[in-house]
This record gives C-alpha cells, sequence and structure tokens, in this order.
C-alpha cells in the first residue's frame, strides 16, 4: 500500500457563480434570502444595476414513466437544465425508470423572454447519450411555488415521449425588474453558442440539385422559345414577338423590371394552386395507407439527423 496513488483531473466548468447547483436533502429556504431577492428588483431599485434582469430558482424533484432505454428494462437518466447559454445538469441516477434527483438550480436571468428547457437524457457507455423527454417553459408562465408535474415531449415538442406517460416534477420561483426587461428587450437577442455541428446531409443536398435543375431548365425553356421566335418557326408566334419587342423598346420604363418578377411569382403560384390538388390525388392514389409523401419523409428523415447531431453535442459536453 505504500505505492498507492491518486490521480485527479480538475477542470473549470462552462457556468459561472451565478449558476448554481444544491441538494435539497441538505437545502433549507430561508424567508429572509427571499425577500432580500424580492426587494433588489423593485421598482424602486430599478436603475442600481441595468443588467441584473432577474433570478430563477429551479428545483428538480425526479421524473416517472420515463422509456427503458438499456437491454434490461431500464435506463440511467440524467436530467439537463439550460437557460440561454447557461446550462446544468443533475447526476445520473442508475438502473431505475422514475429517477429521484432532488436538486436545486439557480440561473439569473439575462433576458425575460427566453425559455427553460429541460431535457432527459439516458447516459449510455463511452459517453454517449440517449434523448427520454424534453419540456420547454417561458420565463414569463412560470408561477411561483408551484409544484407541478410536467408532462415529457418528443424532441420537436410536438408529442408526447415515448414511454408509460414520462413527466417530471418541478418548482420554479422567478424574480424579475419589468422596466429592466423592457429596456433588455430594446437590444439584439443573446446568440447561442452551443449549436450542432454542420455536416453533410444527402437528403438536402439532392432537394438543393433538383431545385437547381428546375431553374436551369426554366431559363432553358425560355432560351429555346426566344430563338424559335427568331428563327420564324411559327409565324404568328414570332409576329407576336416582334411587336413585343418593338412595344417593350418604344414603352420601356424601369418599373417594369421588378413588375416582371412579380408576373413570374404570379404564374407559378397560380401554376401550383391548380397543379397541387392534382399531385396530393395522385400521391393518396400510389400511397394510399401513407401519412407523408416521399419529400416529407426525406424531410423527416432530416430532422432525425439534427436531433442526433444535438445528441452528440450534448454528450461532448457531458464529456468535457
Amino acid at each position: 500500500m505504500n505505492n498507492a496513488q491518486i490521480f485527479l483531473l480538475l477542470t473549470i466548468s462552462g457556468t459561472t457563480a451565478s449558476e448554481t447547483i444544491s441538494d435539497l436533502t441538505v437545502w433549507k429556504e430561508n424567508p429572509r434570502e427571499y425577500e432580500t431577492m424580492m426587494n433588489r428588483y423593485n421598482w424602486k431599485r430599478t436603475l442600481q444595476n441595468l443588467k441584473d434582469i432577474g433570478h430563477l430558482t429551479v428545483k428538480v424533484f425526479g421524473a416517472t414513466g420515463l422509456a427503458s432505454a438499456d437491454l434490461g428494462g431500464k435506463s440511467d437518466p440524467f436530467c439537463v437544465i439550460e437557460l440561454g447559454n447557461a446550462r446544468l445538469q443533475t447526476q445520473t441516477e442508475y438502473k431505475t425508470l422514475s429517477p429521484n434527483w432532488q436538486k436545486i438550480f439557480t440561473f439569473n436571468i439575462k433576458d425575460i423572454t427566453s425559455v427553460l428547457e429541460v431535457t432527459v437524457f439516458d447516459e449510455d457507455r463511452n459517453n454517449k447519450v440517449e434523448f427520454l423527454g424534453k419540456i420547454a417553459v417561458p420565463l414569463l408562465r412560470i408561477r411561483n411555488g408551484e409544484r407541478k408535474w410536467y408532462a415529457l415531449k418528443d424532441k420537436k415538442l410536438h408529442h408526447r415521449a415515448k414511454g408509460l406517460a414520462p413527466q417530471i416534477l418541478l418548482e420554479m420561483t422567478i424574480a424579475w425588474s419589468p422596466i429592466r426587461a423592457a429596456l433588455r428587450a430594446l437590444t439584439p437577442k443573446e446568440e447561442k453558442f452551443m449549436k450542432p455541428e454542420i455536416k453533410f446531409k444527402r437528403q438536402i443536398f439532392v432537394r438543393n440539385v433538383l431545385r437547381l435543375k428546375k431553374i436551369i431548365l426554366y431559363f432553358l425553356e425560355i432560351g429555346r422559345l426566344v430563338q424559335s421566335c427568331f428563327e420564324w418557326e411559327s409565324r404568328t408566334r414570332s409576329f407576336l414577338g416582334l411587336l413585343l419587342w418593338l412595344a417593350l423598346c418604344h414603352f420601356f420604363n424601369v418599373c417594369f423590371i421588378p413588375l416582371c418578377g412579380m408576373i413570374l411569382l404570379i404564374r407559378n403560384w397560380f401554376r401550383r394552386w391548380i397543379l397541387l390538388p392534382v399531385d396530393v390525388c395522385n400521391n393518396s392514389q400510389y400511397y394510399p395507407n401513407a401519412v407523408q409523401s416521399p419529400s416529407d419523409e426525406e424531410d423527416a428523415l432530416s430532422e432525425e439527423e439534427d436531433d442526433d447531431d444535438k445528441d452528440k453535442a450534448c454528450a461532448s459536453w457531458r464529456r468535457d
């Protein structure tokens, strides 16, 4: 035992002193601290610190009904709380579908129009994560001291997340200065630094190539039409084209240029308005049991790839 050694890795987290994490089991509420915080955002003290918009406290108790992500029918869930560029997380509860985190988080509010995002992930081996559920709560809709179960949604917040009615128990308290928040709203919104890595996607590339192909074919069609007028393949068409050219040279005005663009837009809209019902009928004929067309399926695949990029970004942040 004389050769025993301890290796430590010390890192500086991306949070500041304004964002903190505490354990609810040892935390005790102090009424004086709450009154001091509320008085700090009183309208009489508005001009003392204009950058201090508000303060948010989030209590994360636990979750129930999570989806099983492991082979044994269990999960290793942990919770990530994001407010703008501030990002904190709970510890991982292993082998459970009803985690009991019991954590309290504090945030400094930089923009009252921000949205609090709470995401539940499953921790896998090799620092990989798997999405389990998510909620988004606008700061302006928070009710102080209300302990509430929130239903976990999917990544796009459109439908319920997988599992047995998954939900998370939260309690939030917010204090903010309306005058400071109004002044902050006059400045540009803070840019979010953590973004998924942009990578090559085959569906988007094919879609852009098809769009470019349509534009090129459209101009080629116009070129063939003009060439046929010069070669007098159709006397009537060439004669009408000559009259149109003479009238254009005689009455030309600069305002005709945007007018031509507007005519093209109206033409394309009219064609889509007539041809779209026919395309829908054809798609329903060939895909009677399909809810999405092939193009919609490609969009859905690209969205899933975007979500996978976000999960990878979360895993890399957790590893750092």
